[in-house]
């Protein structure tokens, strides 16, 4: 299947699984990514829900965990019954970010922009519409911890650059985000001489540790039977999960998701997704199995 473009982030913090037009949302936003937190375990109901593509369910229990996330995304979706969790919206609306609300979900006057529950639709294309407003983007290179020298950020203006806490990187990287995202999770670590081209996103999860060479590109040139467009590109999402081991001179290409607690071992080239908790190897053919 096709991996969808992926046009950016939406957060949902809440304490209840009461969330306003959320199915109706999820279905009509499928090129959105919903980030619902919780400081709390998660109901069966929510729980459900992340089967979906474009859900990610996210148990947050520290301030550093909040920060990171209003760092990410893109903008709040103040539409959750019942209350106000960590004093979210004023948070995003300090940090300069879009505020959406139902009129029967939101959480007092703070600079959300209120749209009927009876016509979601409005809010959708609120939200469409923000993604073709010319936006600056967020760089947070200087939360990298450079144990070493010689690295290479080139992080376009429109483009984001979110950095989590104890990412450590060595030497002679190259970090190239011409549009989109490059997010790196708490804990990440990468020795020397990778690279990532970020077209549209690269995400990499919590604790996921890179050996030496390993090169992500989110996109490759568009093409006919007859000619190589040089300035016309196809892009799809990587995403790799938590907890993670990537091997030596490992390549990764557009579209790949990589499950969590996964190992690749050195010198693959990854063109297809990999599940949860497998091992990947080379022995003249790419073989994956169960991590037992």
């Amino acid at each position: 299947m096709k991996k969808k473009t992926i046009l950016g982030d939406a957060l949902i913090l809440t304490v209840s699984d009461q969330i306003e037009q959320l199915d109706y949302l999820l279905e009509h936003l499928p090129n959105i990514y919903f980030h619902i937190a919780a400081p709390v375990q998660f109901s069966e109901k929510i729980c459900k829900l992340e089967t979906k593509y474009n859900v990610r369910l996210m148990t947050v229990t520290t301030s550093q965990q909040i920060d990171f996330l209003v760092n990410m995304c893109d903008f709040l979706l103040d539409i959750n019954h019942f209350q106000e969790v960590d004093s979210i919206v004023s948070k995003f609306v300090q940090a300069g970010k879009t505020v959406l609300a139902f009129d029967n979900t939101v959480h007092g006057n703070q600079g959300q922009e209120i749209f009927p529950s009876s016509n979601p639709d409005e809010l959708i294309g609120r939200m469409k519409e923000y993604f073709n407003e010319v936006r600056v983007g967020t760089n947070h290179q200087e939360k990298i911890i450079q144990d070493g020298n010689w690295n290479v950020f080139q992080i376009d203006d429109k483009a984001s650059f979110v950095v989590g806490d104890n990412v450590i990187c060595r030497n002679f990287e190259n970090f190239h985000v011409s549009s989109g995202k490059l997010i790196l999770h708490d804990g990440v670590f990468i020795n020397n001489s990778c690279s990532f081209n970020c077209m549209e996103r690269i995400e990499i999860g919590n604790g996921t540790m890179m050996g030496e060479g390993i090169r992500f590109y989110d996109h490759d040139h568009s093409y006919t039977a007859k000619k190589i467009e040089k300035g016309q590109w196809n892009t799809a999402p990587i995403r790799v999960g938590r907890d993670c081991w990537i091997g030596s001179n490992v390549t990764i290409l557009k579209g790949v998701t990589i499950g969590d607690n996964t190992i690749i071992g050195a010198g693959c080239l990854i063109r297809n997704d990999v599940p949860a908790n497998s091992v990947v190897y080379n022995d003249g053919h790419l073989c994956v199995k169960r991590r037992d």
